[in-house]
Order: structure tokens, then sequence, then C-alpha cells
């Protein structure tokens, strides 16, 4: 009996951290795994099976593999309006926890009133207010979830939406005063250095913050914290830019026009 893509889709993001990524991103990799192993779906065996979804999932992770409360008390969070204990809640806002106020007095004198979040994760709890349009955009539609109700609860001006950054299509991207990549181009970078360049030359926003990790899984800092090729690439591009550094990330913020 053939094995449906569906039932494979459902079978992969039984882990609870996936299980709010987007059905047509899991399908893509789906399919690149079966077409990478030439597997017939009404032939495959139980262990081929088994390691197609242990590597879509560990695919998945590194994409949107994000530490998540049970809904409950997320539910609670939000009902509560504790913004702490929701960015506490996430693994990539509790680490700049601390940092965000520092990102949003090097803001203040731009007088940002849009912002463009791309794989926005919870950064918009962190960075909303109702005096700034807020564009929120993942593949993880728990968090969009998560991102929409605290907007609702404090009436802010925001919209989210799924988007996927390797397929860019910037003609459905809202203008923005302000672009935020945070820890984005880490991650599709294996597709190459000139899918960051499509992202920083036609995403249409006048400035961009973009961060990088600075410390590897382990938790060692890196010896050569720098994307040197960012920096080359915005040289090439006529760009200017300066860095920001927290304990384990650095920023770069560039002034497209």
């Amino acid at each position: 009996m053939e094995i449906s893509k569906e039932s494979i889709i459902i079978k992969i993001k039984e882990k609870k951290e996936l299980s709010g990524i987007s059905d047509i991103l899991v399908l893509e990799l789906l399919e690149k795994k079966l077409s990478r192993y030439r597997v017939d779906l009404s032939q495959i065996k139980k262990a081929d099976l088994k390691i197609i979804v242990k590597e879509v999932r560990a695919e998945l992770r590194e994409y949107s593999g994000r530490f998540k409360l049970p809904e409950k008390k997320t539910d609670i969070l939000i009902e509560s309006n504790n913004k702490e204990g929701l960015l506490n809640s996430h693994l990539s806002t509790r680490e700049r926890l601390d940092f965000y106020p520092k990102l949003k007095e090097f803001l203040f004198p731009l007088h940002i009133t849009s912002i463009l979040d791309l794989g926005c994760a919870l950064n918009p709890i962190a960075l909303s207010s109702k005096d700034i349009h807020y564009y929120a955009s993942d593949i993880d539609t728990d968090n969009l979830d998560i991102v929409k109700r605290y907007f609702e609860k404090n009436n802010f001006p925001g919209e989210t939406f799924v988007f996927d950054l390797r397929n860019i299509d910037s003609s459905v991207l809202p203008k923005a005063d302000l672009c935020i990549l945070f820890k984005v181009l880490d991650i599709i970078e294996n597709k190459g250095h000139k899918l960051a360049e499509k992202v920083i030359t036609q995403v249409p926003c006048k400035y961009f913050l973009v961060s990088f990790a600075t410390k590897k899984i382990s938790g060692k800092s890196m010896k050569f914290p720098e994307r040197h090729w960012f920096e080359l690439m915005l040289s090439r591009l006529g760009l200017k830019f300066e860095t920001i550094h927290s304990s384990n990330e650095i920023f770069y913020f560039i002034k497209k026009f």
C-alpha cells in the first residue's frame, strides 16, 4: 500500500516544536528528500521512511527549531499580557531579552514608523508599539498566532503573514522603514550568498538591521564573529553599515537609501 505525502507530513509535524510550520515548506523539503534518494512511496521500506522523516525534521529545526511552552501556559501569558514571560518562552528572544532596550534606544532617533520583520519569531513582542506598524513574518504559524494575539491584546497596529525567504518574492512584501533579519541569513546562507544579496537589494525598506550569531552551538564564542563575506557584499553594493554587539550576536545596521 502506497504511503501518502500527506501522512508523512503529519508524521513529521508530530514533534511539538515543528507543529506550527507551514505544510508547504514541509512538503517542499520532503519532495527534495524523496527525489534525492529516488524513493517510490509505493515500495518504501519502514527503515527508509524513518530516515527521511528524521532528516526532514532536522532540516526544519534549522529553519524554525524553537523552544515552545505548553499551549495553555502561552494562553495565560497572553491573557495576563506578560511580555517578559512570552519573550522568555522562545530561545532567540530569551537570549536577547536584556539587549532589546539597547536596540530600541539605537532605533529611536530614526523615527521608525513601520517595521518588516522577516523570520520574526517573537521579536514583535519586544519591539512593537502603538506608534509602529509592524509587519511580522515567519514560517511558523504558532509564532505568528502568538504575535497576532499580542497585537490585538495591546491594540498595536500590525499584521502577520507566512513568508519563506528562501523563495523570495519582493513584490508581495510591504514597504517599511526598517527590515529586521535576526539570525535569518545564517540559516539561509546554505542557499549561497546570492540569496542574501537578493534579500538586501530587493526588500523594499530604507534601513536594515541584520544579526548573526557570535557563539557556536556548543556555547563557545567564535574566534571571528564578523561576517566578512557580508561586509564585502555591502561594500560592493555601495552600502554603508555600522555594527552593534551583544553577548551572543553581532548586528549590522545598514542604510539603503
